[in-house]
């Protein structure tokens, strides 16, 4: 399942639709309350693996599964000599700067 995504602006016109007296300010207030109640929540950790294919520079997150991913933490690679190699663009906090780090 797909993860559908409004903006604030979208949902106002959805609901002023229903109730055309509803002020924007309200709406907006209500979307910020929401977002605080899903920040409660405790956060879902998946873990997957996937064999890499030679040339093919991009790889899909769905495998069928009601799983929607809308962060990823980590991702490896696994080379030949059998060492875990990170993929330097999500873990930017550990990427070296210079050689001296």
């Amino acid at each position: 399942m797909a993860a559908i995504e409004f903006t604030a602006k979208e949902i106002y016109s959805r609901v002023k639709q229903a109730v055309p007296e509803v002020s924007e300010n309200y709406v907006v207030n209500l979307i910020n309350e929401a977002l605080i109640d899903l920040g409660q929540y405790n956060l879902k950790t998946e873990y997957a693996k996937t064999n890499l294919v030679n040339g093919q520079m991009w790889y899909g997150l769905d495998d069928d599964r009601d799983v929607t991913v809308n962060k990823v933490y980590r991702c490896s690679v696994l080379n030949s000599d059998g060492e875990y190699i990170k993929i330097p663009r999500l873990v930017n906090q550990e990427t070296k700067i210079t050689d001296t780090e």
